[in-house]
């Protein structure tokens, strides 16, 4: 399976030759010579298997789900792609501001981003799940028994995780920072007693960090999904992208998608 994702992974390397371009946050991929015109990605690169950084073909660049359906888009769009990576929490203020196009992000259309900015359909479904160290998972049957003043519990922040830390666990000492290995590497430490993420990116930690265990408790609603952002009123690039989606996940090459992505995070 390594073998066949690595050869995945050099394809499209040599399809999308991806260059940084003078600031380490942007990163452009050409997807067809002839193009003459960019548009642009924003995205948070913290957040494998939707986004993350990877070197290929000995040159930094960006990886991930998102990155995938992003270069999609601009293919429809017969332009080239350029992508801003940026804390989670800037970048719907970066899309109204007009420094990116649209964003892709595994971002949750809640009712509040909904005032904000337009979404698309949804293109990927991932319940949230709580990760904890392995040592102490016997100790949490419930969500009840998280949710006590002893524990530290932490989440993204500008998430829909925060949201669901504050709203199930209240009485507990939260925290919030934009880094997601970051809170990782805190709970791996036991300076975090429990972290809320995504099934798929906790799966993937699961399998890169010993010692890690998700808990067999829900929490969210799973049909609440992932969407990209455009600008309000976008209604042009918002039926592109839809259309983009639909085709993708109507032919299957949105589940090849995630399945590669999936498998790349994990090697």
């Amino acid at each position: 399976m390594k073998k066949l994702v690595s050869l995945i992974l050099a394809v499209t390397a040599g399809l999308f030759l991806a260059s940084c371009q003078g600031q380490n946050n942007i990163f452009t991929y050409t997807i067809d010579e002839s193009y003459t015109e960019y548009i642009t990605l924003g995205t948070s690169a913290d957040y494998p298997p939707y986004e993350w950084p990877m070197k290929v073909s000995g040159k930094q660049t960006l990886v991930g789900i998102d990155i995938e359906i992003a270069k999609e888009v601009a293919k429809a769009l017969g332009k080239n792609l350029k992508v801003v990576n940026k804390g989670f929490e800037f970048l719907l203020d970066d899309l109204e501001n007009g420094k990116v196009d649209f964003v892709l992000a595994g971002m949750n259309p809640s009712e509040e981003r909904k005032k904000q900015v337009d979404f698309s359909i949804i293109y990927y479904e991932a319940n949230q799940v709580i990760l904890v160290n392995e040592s102490e998972k016997d100790s949490f049957a419930s969500l009840e028994s998280l949710n006590v003043a002893s524990l530290r519990i932490g989440a993204q922040i500008g998430s829909v995780q925060q949201t669901l830390v504050e709203e199930h666990f209240n009485k507990a000492q939260t925290q919030f920072i934009q880094s997601v290995p970051d809170l990782v590497l805190r709970l791996s430490n036991k300076q975090l007693n429990a972290v809320v993420v995504e099934r798929p990116v906790a799966e993937g930690y699961l399998k890169n960090i010993s010692g890690l265990h998700i808990l067999d408790l829900q929490i969210g609603n799973p049909e609440e999904g992932s969407a990209a952002a455009v600008q309000k009123g976008n209604t042009e690039l918002l039926a592109v992208i839809n259309q983009v989606l639909e085709s993708l996940i109507s032919s299957g090459k949105m589940d090849q998608i995630i399945f590669d992505m999936t498998e790349l995070n994990k090697n």
